[in-house]
């Protein structure tokens, strides 16, 4: 039975959400209350606000409550293995644009984004840190954006959110993982030790159509960003 009630707790609780009725970053009701108001034990309430959690549109603070996640954080948090450490330390994360450019039009380039000219593509590199430590350098190549539109938006905390408010909404994101030595031109950018054991993470995102918009490599010092992917 309690299967049953769980889902739909999770699907009354995520129409709320939805249309709003438990608006961006309010709080929600405790467990107990939860419990009291579907008339069930603990257990579904927890199934059901687990899976709310791993959805990325909810957020639980530590003696705080649990908290409706702010929109603009929801593409973001459903988009790789990085998605819990984001939602619980976004609010000291900060993500430094350092450079925007034309892409240069390199074979890998063609291949990923055919027929495309050279204006069409645009190379953004950020640094992201957390309380002023960097952890992550990010190498973008984004089609049909145009190049003005990232330099009037200056630090991009949200990239997929960025994106879809330009009319590019991504649908389906492939990624590729490896341990690699962080590699020095990249250290020096960063300020970490070349040679640094990194993740590396190749991203593909796709739109409706199934046409790449955006390719991203980054590196990721996962002793202090950690990669999670959870299975249900």
């Amino acid at each position: 039975m309690d299967i049953a009630y769980n889902v739909k707790i999770y699907t009354d609780i995520k129409n709320k959400i939805d249309s709003g009725i438990y608006e961006e970053s309010s709080l929600l009701p405790t467990e107990l209350n939860l419990q009291k108001e579907y008339g069930v034990s603990r257990a579904p309430v927890r199934q059901a606000l687990g899976r709310l959690e791993a959805e990325g549109l909810i957020v639980r603070k530590a003696g705080k409550g649990t908290f409706v996640a702010a929109r603009e954080l929801w593409k973001y948090a459903e988009l790789g293995g990085f998605r819990a450490e984001f939602l619980k330390k976004a609010d000291h994360v900060l993500c430094k644009t350092i450079s925007i450019r034309h892409a240069s039009i390199t074979k890998k380039i063609e291949e990923m984004f055919p027929n495309s000219s050279l204006d069409s593509i645009v190379r953004v590199e950020r640094i992201r840190s957390i309380d002023g430590q960097p952890f992550q350098y990010l190498e973008h190549y984004i089609k049909d954006v145009d190049i003005q539109h990232f330099e009037m938006e200056g630090n991009i905390n949200d990239m997929p959110f960025f994106l879809d408010r330009h009319g590019l909404i991504l649908k389906k994101v492939q990624e590729e993982i490896e341990a690699v030595a962080l590699p020095e031109h990249i250290a020096k950018r960063i300020g970490m030790l070349s040679g640094t054991p990194v993740l590396k993470i190749r991203r593909y995102a796709y739109d409706e159509l199934d046409r790449m918009i955006e390719y991203v490599e980054y590196y990721t010092a996962t002793e202090v960003w950690k990669y999670r992917v959870k299975y249900q």
